[in-house]
Order: C-alpha cells, then structure tokens, then sequence
C-alpha cells in the first residue's frame, strides 16, 4: 500500500511540473453599464427627447389601449402603433419593449379605452366613472364576450410581437384602471373579477409571448404558480412601497376582491423572475433623487429592480447626475469575472478554462444568453471561438459561479494570444452584454489572460 502510495505521488509530481498553468484575475470597474433588459424605460412615443436625453436606456415602455389596437373588429391596427411608438426605429438601435395592454386609463376627459364596437358588443356592460383618478370607462370584466374577444386581441399581439424577445417585458395589464389590476370600488366602480376569472385574462399572454417575461402588479397566486415576476408603480413612495414588499414578503388577502389568501409570499421571487416598475407621480424627481436619494436608493435595492419606466428621469432632471447613475448601479444585473485559470496537460490536444463568474449587481440576468471564449492572435485576428456552458441566470451575487471549457488548440499556429469571454445577444447576434471588468480587446470582448502555444 504504501508504495502504490509513493507511485501515485511520484506520478503526480512529475503531471504537475509539466502542466501549463496561468491565472488571471481581471480588474473590475465600478462605472455605469449599459446593458440589455434592465435601467430605465422611458415612453416610446417621445422619440426626439428620448433619444437626445436619454440615448443610453436600452429599453422603451409601450403602453396601448384596446381602442388603438382594434378600432374595428377584427382589425388590428399594427401600423398606427407602431408609427406613434416609433417601434422600427427602437428595434434598429438594438432596443426592447416593456409592454402593457390597457383597457381603463383615466385621463381628464370623458372617453373609453375599448373600442366602440366591442362597447356595443358587450351591451354597455361596464361602469362610466368621474373620479380622483380621472374620468373614463370600466368594462365589467367579468362579460363572457369581453373575455372572448381579449383572447383573441392578445393573440393577435402574440402574432405580431411574440416571436422574439424584442417585447422583453409584458407587464401583464388588461384589468382595472392603467391595467394596474384595481378598480376605484369605493365610487361605486364595480370589483375586479375572482381568481378563476381573472385567470382567463392571464393564460392568453402566457401562450402568446413565449419569449417574453410577464410580470404582475402584487404576488399574485398565479405569479408564483407561473414563476411571473413583479411590478410597482410606486417606486420611490415609501409607504406605498413598503406595503408592496409586505405583500412580497407575506402574501395576504385581495382588497379588491375581498378574496382570502389571494396572494402569495414571494420574498426570493427576484431570483428567479425580473422586478420593475415606475417611480411613483406623487414626488418629485427632485424628491427622489436630492432630497430623499438615500430613501430612493434603498427601496430600489430592496425591490431588486431590474427597470424603471416609463416615470423616469428625463428633461431638467438629468442634472442629477451622480444620483442617477447610484440609480443605475442598482437595477439589475452587473456580470463580472472574477478569475479565469487556463491549464494545458502534458501532451494533451486541449486547453482548459475555468473562469469563475460573480454578480455586483442587484438581480440576475434572467436570461440565459450564448457564451462564448475567443482567441485573438497577435495581429487581432480571430482564429478560435467556443461556446463556454454557463447559465448567466445562476450568477446571483458574488459566490462564484465556475465555467469550465476545453478546447482543442492542436491545430492553431504556434504564438501568444489573447483569451477572451463574451455575452451574445440573440437579437443582434453580436456581443451584447457589458461586464464590469475594465479590459476589452473589442466592444464587449473580455480579456480574461494571454495564452502561448509553444513549439513542441
């Protein structure tokens, strides 16, 4: 025993003395990134002052009525929207969408949101109000024809905009006043309808936007039985804010339904599913982010934001700028690589690279994008590139997360090059993803170490 012991320490130290190992650990930044899915999502339809104040949002917010969308039945009026939202021109500057389909949105005129065809349809089935909010329209959610045709005006933009993840976030809408699933019941606006009810209005989405994230307004049972995420309108409201992380945090009953139990403790839901929202229109931006920043910035961090739109900063509240950009660094994901170790064995075809991956930001990337490792030779010419299997969602915070590759290097040149890692979005096909390391060989190419393949 003990000289099969010697033998194996023996055989060990020779392996050893003949392997190539270098390690790396790259330097990380603390500037502001800009990434797909997450900061702000200013409204889409203001394309001049969007894109001059606030170029550097990868994302828009899309809201549309039933109105806009069928003015007559059957017709879907895709052209009209996506001329006012500016849609071609978002998806060309390699934007996404944060979408809402809204059938009640209060305003300071007499109007309806539904489109007179489907008014008529339903009988008029439905509440004329004058209230705080506004004036406007509540259908009666609960009419079996208004439910039918909701199907297929969901359907019909599933058609359209359900094919990729252009429409990245679906805040799921669709009921009550902004689609913000509450009514005004008090002034004798009629509740929202019960759980197996309003499922009828969830499943639609569910079916036509596969590559979409929902989200729901509380925590909802359906939000954990369908791993949905989260939203709040009120962000930057404290008490509004707190009772919507208690909601989170506890479940509880519906008011609006007066349903026990109708929503569901939820306290890691941002591990898994995005949470967004607006800043709330009872402060100011000068509130948010001067006077109570510290304020802000807690209950953004303690909501593991991912967005924040379309009430964002834009105009005169730009000059905020150190408060936005805390802001900034708090929404969402902050990928970076902490260490890469490149091995090559004694007489082995391969080079192996485990790179271990952490996470500064504030929740995941939820999606699980393309990695990649490339070899740059010294003239800065791509002469290898492997897929590096990592699931980015898994990246929580910053307990390394280790990818290992192997790769074949027997048939590039003898030289020194340069490895690095990079993120690809689907939508460009290209690098897409900023890490919060310093060192690039190109846009969002990482130089995670130099190798040399040596003459043998």
């Amino acid at each position: 025993m003990a000289n099969r012991l010697f033998l194996l320490m023996l055989m060990l130290g020779i392996f050893s003395s003949n392997t190539q190992v270098t390690a790396y650990r790259p330097e990380s930044t603390d500037e502001v990134l800009r990434n797909p899915m997450v900061g702000f999502a200013p409204s889409s339809d203001y394309y001049d002052l969007v894109k001059s104040d606030v170029v550097d949002c990868t994302l828009v917010y899309v809201d549309v009525t039933w109105r806009e969308l069928e003015p007559q039945k059957g017709f879907y009026d895709f052209a009209s929207i996506e001329s006012d939202n500016y849609i071609d021109e978002w998806r060309a500057l390699g934007k996404r969408v944060v979408f809402r389909f809204v059938c009640d949105y209060p305003e300071d005129e007499k109007h309806m949101d539904i489109p007179d065809w489907l008014y008529e349809e339903t009988g008029g089935d439905g509440d004329w109000y004058d209230i705080s909010y506004g004036k406007g329209y509540s259908p009666n959610y609960e009419n079996e024809a208004f439910i039918s045709y909701h199907e297929k005006a969901v359907n019909a933009l599933g058609e359209r905009y359900g094919k990729d993840d252009f429409f990245c976030y679906i805040e799921l809408g669709s009921l009550g006043h902004w689609g913000e699933w509450h009514t005004k019941y008090s002034a004798g606006i009629r509740r929202l309808p019960l759980e197996d009810i309003r499922e009828k209005y969830i499943l639609p989405y569910i079916e036509s936007f596969p590559n979409s994230m929902i989200l729901m307004r509380r925590p909802f049972n359906a939000a954990k039985k369908y791993n949905f995420g989260i939203f709040n309108d009120m962000a930057g409201d404290k008490e509004d804010t707190e009772e919507w992380l208690d909601w989170i945090s506890n479940g509880g009953d519906y008011n609006q339904t007066k349903e026990k139990d109708a929503l569901s403790a939820m306290p890691n839901a941002w591990m898994i599913s995005p949470i967004g929202g607006e800043f709330t229109s009872s402060v100011s931006m000068k509130q948010l982010l001067a006077d109570d920043v510290e304020l802000t910035l807690d209950l953004i961090k303690r909501s593991h934001m991912s967005f924040i739109g379309p009430k964002c900063p834009s105009g005169q509240a730009l000059k905020y700028t150190e408060a936005i950009d805390k802001v900034k660094r708090l929404l969402g994901y902050r990928l970076r690589i902490k260490e890469a170790v490149l091995m090559r064995f004694p007489l082995s075809k391969e080079l192996k690279v485990n790179i271990y991956w952490v996470n500064d930001g504030n929740a995941p990337c939820y999606k699980n994008w393309e990695v990649y490792l490339y070899f740059f030779d010294s003239q800065g010419s791509l002469v290898l590139k492997a897929p590096i299997d990592i699931s980015l969602n898994a990246i929580i915070d910053d307990n390394p997360v280790k990818s290992t590759t192997s790769v074949n290097i027997d048939d590039i040149p003898v030289g020194v090059y340069d490895v690095c890692a990079t993120i690809i979005d689907p939508m460009t096909d290209s690098p897409g993803i900023s890490l919060a390391n310093k060192v690039q060989t190109e846009d969002r190419v990482y130089l995670i170490g130099k190798w040399q393949k040596e003459q043998k």
